[in-house]
């Protein structure tokens, strides 16, 4: 039902109208470093109202840490995350309710839950809840380190030009589909289990949780159908397992093979369209024409590469999990990086230590582990030159490394409280 995974197993929860959307996260590993300025960089991407073709419903969408983090740190307890509903406009449905809506489960839902359900943008059936979906990503991807997950968007409405895709379905006034790549590197061999719990049916599990997926494949996928054995085979060319094609999608009985991991997914197009629709009248009993309003996606494919990293990355995690592949205790990292401009770093040299001025300043951003870096100079600086980050000893710091509360955000973090002696600077790097 709401509910996936043994280990590193996940509940998702709420409506599209309701007061939040969440998920609650249980066997994820204690000692993983988590903030908010994690989950940006994956939210902003799901979000509508953000590029052409998404709904112009916008939320805030920042993660409320309910439980399972202390200190900037998981606890190894369940995780509970909630995403508040801030901008609904629930009588946009009102209106409507005398006609479930071709394509979604309107009619499913009332004739399984006897009216109960909440129908208002879909209620529980609806995208929104792909947020929670996110979050989960956001830490499953933190625990596969080395491991990467990349999905892209590879048509839309056939077009492998998506911006032409998307043209089609405006000159038309309708939505429309696409088609979603997905490829992991660095996955370990024999990942999995055979038959029920192959890699395959449980990544086609997940995948299918997703709103508007009609397909999946791996590797050559429905293009084997037409091959010769000979051509399909995967020739194996080294001792690691390697091998020179890969019509298999990395997986061969079930099991990671060592090569790239790679499967693709059908997205329908979205099933609200401004074009009038015949539908049954549940008042009148009779076969009507309406149209639906609202706000929604001309394609929902676009949202979709986000969710489909997040879903495939909550697998593998639970995989590794059971292999005792990942740790259930991670070990604390270290060092503390400092991120800051280079003219204030000159200046801290000239005056033999290391200010610890605002970031409207200075420009400075404070980072607890390695893998936060990224993301911040994305967020902070656009990828801009002359920055520098600072390895820092914390065993030599003037003043203490606190964990401060952002009273908006209602989250701890990690923050360098102070004057750092530069006896403290173990390394410093330029960025370019």
């Amino acid at each position: 039902m709401n509910s996936f995974g043994r280990i590193f197993r996940i509940t998702i929860f709420g409506e599209s109208h309701g007061e939040s959307v969440g998920v609650n996260i249980d066997g994820c590993p204690a000692g993983l470093p988590i903030c908010v300025e994690d989950f940006l960089v994956d939210i902003e991407r799901r979000k509508g109202g953000t590029q052409k073709g998404t709904t112009p419903r916008q939320e805030t969408d920042l993660p409320i840490f309910k439980s399972g983090i202390y200190n900037g740190y998981t606890t190894g307890a369940p995780i509970t995350i909630q995403f508040e509903n801030n901008n609904t406009r629930s009588g946009d449905y009102q209106k409507q309710r005398d006609f479930p809506r071709p394509g979604h489960a309107d009619f499913v839902a009332h004739e399984k839950f006897g009216g109960f359900e909440d129908f208002r943008g879909g209620g529980h059936f609806s995208g929104r809840l792909t947020v929670a979906l996110v979050a989960v990503g956001v830490i499953a991807k933190k625990l596969l380190k080395g491991i990467e997950v990349k999905s892209t968007i590879l048509e839309i409405g056939g077009e492998k030009d998506l911006e032409a895709g998307l043209q089609k379905a405006i000159d038309t006034k309708d939505s429309i589909g696409g088609i979603v790549d997905c490829r992991v590197n660095g996955l370990p061999l024999g990942l999995g289990e055979h038959f029920f719990d192959s890699v395959e049916s449980l990544i086609s599990h997940a995948v299918f949780a997703i709103p508007a997926v009609k397909g999946i494949e791996f590797g050559a996928g429905f293009e084997s159908a037409k091959m010769f054995g000979v051509d399909h085979n995967d020739p194996i060319i080294d001792s690691s397992g390697k091998t020179s094609t890969n019509n298999a999608g990395g997986i061969v009985g079930g099991y990671t093979n060592n090569n790239e991991l790679v499967f693709r997914i059908a997205v329908k197009p979205t099933s609200s369209t401004p074009k009038d629709q015949q539908s049954l009248n549940w008042n009148t009993n009779q076969v009507e024409t309406f149209s639906v309003k609202g706000r929604h996606d001309l394609c929902i494919a676009l949202r979709v590469p986000v969710v489909l990293e997040a879903v495939t990355a909550m697998v593998l995690v639970d995989l590794m999990l059971l292999e005792n592949r990942i740790p259930r205790i991670l070990a604390k990292e270290e060092p503390i990086y400092h991120i800051t401009t280079l003219d204030a770093w000159e200046n801290a040299k000239s005056i033999g230590y290391y200010e610890a001025e605002s970031l409207d300043s200075e420009g400075f951003i404070h980072c607890s582990t390695k893998d936060q870096v990224e993301g911040t100079l994305e967020r902070f600086f656009g990828g801009k030159v002359n920055l520098v980050k600072l390895v820092i000893q914390p065993e030599k710091l003037t003043h203490t490394l606190l964990y401060e509360v952002a009273p908006s955000l209602n989250i701890s973090f990690p923050h360098i409280y102070g004057v750092i002696n530069l006896n403290a600077i173990k390394e410093v790097i330029s960025i370019n």
